[in-house]
């Protein structure tokens, strides 16, 4: 296999995370299910059991960029690519949502206009600052990964697993310093559990499918268990620990949720494409184009939209809460990898325009 290529196992999984992610706005901001859950129906607890099944979904896109830019070279390209692309959706997409009359300039205030031009201090979106500052930092925490011997990368990522992921998960209240996952802490303790992986590997998991397919589904089918139980228990008790557990397996640091997250990566990881088949080939062209489809339904001028636009409601059967979630989830996959697509393609004219105004 050519070694540039990307590995269509990994691209797979980097689909397969969006959309989870898709699926967790869909259910969340949709307003179908929340933790703790706030009703004991059949559409909720199958809401929740999905949810249960996505939650590792931005912890799986970190680890996949993890283990690959351990042994990277940086490139600050990689960034400056990644601030245009989000500058682009950002102003792009607003700017059409003027035109179509969706939504006013007098709409915005003087922070939300910042917020367009300098999206990473900001945290226009949480996902890209996270990412962007992790990535910054990727040269020094690939150089100290790799430096470091099995055991002493072991005890600092170990450490950090104790104080970011297990210490919340097991105290009944909230800690002070927690951020639920969603800061670049996290997502630097995630880029050494995939940079120890590439190292070192887990020996249980390694070219084990079953054993990584055991992991992951059993870490989420506990975390769906405790969070209905604790929900139910909490509301039933008026028990605020417990309705407080119930809304900790929800977040990206609770350590069953990252247990998932380490078994679903595994599970790509030991699988093993034609790597010339067309499938893979799809996967690749579409795995590039993922993250297009978080920038544009994660758009701050979106994102509390397009539930109403897409009708998402709380009121449905199960059978057709389950057919609209597979159909919004087509609906907004295609329209942000189409947006991707179309995005790539300008940069390609206006690159090759440059390129013949040169000669």
């Amino acid at each position: 296999m050519n070694a540039s290529k990307r590995q269509s196992n990994f691209e797979w999984l980097r689909i397969l995370a969006m959309g989870m992610i898709i699926t967790l706005h869909y259910f969340f901001k949709g307003g179908i299910t929340a933790m703790p859950l706030q009703k004991f129906t059949s559409d909720s607890v199958v809401a929740w059991l999905i949810v249960s099944a996505c939650l590792c979904a931005v912890n799986v896109y970190v680890l996949i960029s993890g283990y690959f830019l351990v042994d990277a070279e940086f490139k600050a390209g990689r960034l400056t690519g990644l601030l245009i692309q989000v500058l682009e959706y950002g102003l792009i997409v607003l700017a059409v949502m003027f035109a179509a009359g969706l939504a006013a300039p007098s709409e915005l205030s003087l922070y939300d206009v910042f917020g367009y031009v300098f999206p990473i201090g900001t945290e226009e979106y949480w996902f890209v600052t996270a990412y962007f500052m992790t990535y910054l930092l990727a040269p020094v925490l690939s150089k100290g990964a790799r430096v470091l011997d099995q055991k002493t990368l072991g005890l600092v990522l170990g450490g950090l697993i104790l104080f970011e992921c297990i210490e919340k998960s097991v105290l009944p209240f909230l800690l002070p310093g927690d951020k639920y996952g969603y800061d670049v802490i996290w997502f630097m303790t995630l880029f050494l559990t995939a940079a120890y992986v590439r190292l070192y590997g887990i020996p249980f998991l390694e070219d084990h499918v079953l054993a990584s397919v055991a992991l992951y589904a059993g870490s989420a089918a506990l975390t769906f268990a405790i969070g209905l139980g604790c929900s139910y228990a909490g509301e039933a008790l008026g028990s605020g620990v417990l309705t407080h557990y119930a809304d900790v397996t929800s977040h990206y640091n609770f350590a069953l949720v990252f247990a998932a997250s380490v078994g679903l990566f595994y599970v790509f990881k030991n699988l093993r494409f034609n790597e010339d088949g067309l499938p893979a080939r799809a996967a690749r062209m579409l795995g590039h184009l993922t993250l297009g489809v978080y920038l544009l339904h994660e758009h701050p001028a979106v994102r509390d939209r397009w539930p109403n636009w897409l009708e998402v409601r709380a009121d449905r059967t199960t059978g057709r809460m389950l057919i609209h979630w597979l159909g919004c989830l087509v609906v907004i996959y295609a329209a942000g990898l189409l947006a991707e697509y179309l995005r790539n393609y300008v940069h390609g004219l206006v690159a090759k325009a440059g390129s013949l105004h040169k000669k």
